[in-house]
């Protein structure tokens, strides 16, 4: 009898140790499925709004109205940053789970294309509105091919912090080998090698520190910043 409740009680508790595992693979499904639909929700309300800033373009570069660029350029500053809160969350999610990796995979690709659509309006808001903005195109690879993109990454985050919205940075996985124009930009900015940062088409093979980066992005600019100051 003493040999038949012990048994008993293994089986009740393997059978509950199987039942918090399949609960735990259950939620971690529910998860990733939200996180994936949340991601795919902020691509298509960026595919509209970048629809939206095309349209607006067009329109002034046919009047050559300028009038309205005040408006074009709040509208264009709210949806870059709304870029890069889709940024965030997409590298925050676990993208070495097994599951849905294809999903995300196609989102990171979305995104790419979101920030290069992004990149050529902020130069054709320059050209259309004066508008006093500083592209960075950053390309970057993994630890092992590039141990020095992490440090490259928190100097670009703090010089974003500096300027705002007046520094776009468009950073771009050399790893993803399945996205044709990661190859095409690459190859047009002659990148061999990881990190490269490219501002306003000036390239910098190799990390660059921030006083060298602080120099070039201040020569792009019109106006006089206080960071610019010597």
């Amino acid at each position: 009898m003493v040999r038949k409740i012990s048994k008993d009680k293994y089986l009740v508790a393997a059978f509950i140790t199987f039942g918090v595992f399949l609960l735990g693979v259950l939620l971690g499904l529910v998860i990733e499925g939200k996180r994936v639909g949340y991601v795919e929700t902020k691509s298509r309300e960026q595919a509209i709004d970048l629809s939206s800033l095309q349209l607006q373009y067009q329109f002034m570069d046919q009047l050559e109205n300028k009038d309205d660029c005040p408006i074009l350029l709040k509208t264009f500053a709210e949806s870059v940053s709304s870029l890069e809160n889709t940024r965030i969350r997409l590298e925050g999610y676990d993208l070495d789970a097994k599951i849905s990796k294809y999903e995300f995979e196609l989102l990171k690709r979305d995104y790419i294309h979101a920030q290069i659509r992004y990149w050529l309006l902020a130069k054709k808001s320059k050209e259309i509105c004066g508008s006093d903005l500083v592209t960075v195109l950053y390309f970057f690879s993994d630890k092992e091919e590039c141990p020095m993109c992490d440090q490259q990454a928190f100097v670009l985050t703090y010089l974003k912090k500096i300027f705002k919205e007046k520094l776009l940075i468009f950073s771009f996985d050399s790893k993803l080998e399945n996205e044709p124009i990661i190859s095409l930009l690459k190859h047009s900015y002659g990148v061999t090698e990881f990190p490269t940062v490219v501002v306003d088409g000036n390239v910098t093979e190799g990390f660059a520190s921030k006083e060298l980066l602080l120099k070039k992005i201040c020569d792009n600019y019109d106006s006089d910043y206080e960071y610019c100051k010597k």
